[in-house]
């Protein structure tokens, strides 16, 4: 549990996020403690929504992958998609330099994990995984009647990867191992020295699923490595799973893959999309490729509304887990219930109850514009006692 960046005066803060002198009175003036009997901030009244609680990314999409979205509804909505298909496979492979019958499709990762979890379950392997993490192939795996085997984090909300392998070699069939990192809800990476190290002395019965959803905004870590290193190294028991649905905006679009060896992605691929893909998402996911503009944008916003919380989380004093991601595990000092009652009265939508704790919340970042009111609202709140 860390508490990054430099202490500043309240007013130096304030002045830093250009809230101006009218939220410097405000602040300065006791009334500025609102009457318990009220939850609704006065600058949040009938104000815009801000939705900050499942990881999207604000800016939306480029507007080249909007435009080939629509063009593509246009000229191909009634055409099935099959050869849009292999040219995204066939561009996603140039990508990642990797040949195409490497990857796996699925509308969204989601889907990518449901065909792993389908897959899994026809080897009656034992699910292994984490907590907190990200659920959904838990989901799928328990609505396969797998076993599935959750191990605690550690403290500070790092994976306890001794743990994890410790469970999985003591299973007798095969285990399917769920490593989501960067982590999610806790946002911090798994070193790549240990989990390497696991993979490649694990058993050939010891399937790694690497859910790489957050990579884009984790590579610039020097201790994070893609498991797409021990694929080219022929490691037919690791998948990595990617979205195109954070950095590049397109949540709403569904495009999801997996890469995985010729030999393990002939396994998965009979319980996957297949070609079963919109024609817009295709259009969108394969402009957005060429957009670097745009994707270098989305990564300095990203990092740049990441400050302005950080700022604030240490300004009131608010213990964080240093993410790499689009999002932070943060203290609110106060249970969540409450909190989140609050914030929808305001108009803010934040994380859901994600860990055994009750007093952390999962708040996604959103622009920059997005965050200055959201940290405003956050001083508001310990103006307030709510936090």
């Amino acid at each position: 549990m860390k508490t990054l960046g430099m202490q500043s005066s309240r007013r130096q803060f304030i002045q830093q996020l250009g809230l101006g002198a009218a939220w410097l009175g405000l602040a300065a003036n006791t009334s500025f403690a609102f009457a318990h009997n009220t939850s609704v901030l006065p600058f949040r009244q009938n104000a815009q929504p801000l939705l900050l609680h499942y990881n999207e990314n604000s800016l939306g999409m480029s507007p080249n992958a909007l435009s080939a979205a629509k063009i593509a509804i246009d000229r191909y909505g009634n055409r099935y998609p099959g050869a849009s298909v292999d040219e995204l496979k066939s561009k996603l492979a140039d990508h990642h330099q990797v040949r195409s019958e490497q990857l796996i499709f699925g509308n969204g990762s989601t889907e990518v994990l449901q065909a792993i979890a389908t897959y899994a379950a026809r080897q009656h392997a034992t699910m292994i995984e984490p907590s907190p993490t990200f659920g959904a192939l838990r989901g799928y795996c328990e609505a396969e009647n797998m076993n599935v085997i959750q191990v605690p984090v550690g403290q500070d909300f790092e994976m306890n990867i001794t743990a994890m392998k410790k469970q999985a070699m003591a299973q007798t069939g095969p285990v399917l191992i769920n490593i989501c990192n960067p982590n999610n809800p806790s946002g911090n990476i798994v070193d790549f020295t240990s989990m390497f190290d696991w993979i490649n002395n694990a058993p050939d019965t010891h399937l790694f699923l690497l859910d790489e959803a957050y990579f884009d905004y984790a590579q610039a870590n020097p201790n994070y490595k893609s498991g797409l290193d021990l694929i080219n190294q022929g490691k037919d028991n690791v998948i990595v799973s990617r979205t195109f649905s954070k950095v590049h905006g397109m949540a709403g679009m569904r495009m999801g893959y997996g890469i995985t060896t010729i030999k393990t992605a002939n396994k998965i691929t009979p319980f996957a999309a297949g070609f079963n893909l919109s024609a817009a998402g295709i259009a969108a996911a394969s402009a957005a490729l060429d957009d670097k503009a745009f994707y270098k944008k989305s990564i300095e916003y990203n990092q740049l509304s990441k400050t302005i919380l950080v700022n604030t989380l240490n300004e009131l004093e608010l213990d964080y887990i240093p993410s790499d991601t689009n999002f932070v595990l943060h203290r609110i000092g106060a249970p969540l219930a409450d909190y989140t009652d609050h914030m929808q009265r305001n108009g803010v939508r934040v994380g859901r109850k994600m860990t055994l704790d009750d007093r952390w919340n999962r708040i996604s970042l959103g622009t920059p514009d997005e965050m200055n009111i959201f940290t405003q609202t956050l001083m508001a709140f310990r103006q307030n006692g709510w936090v």
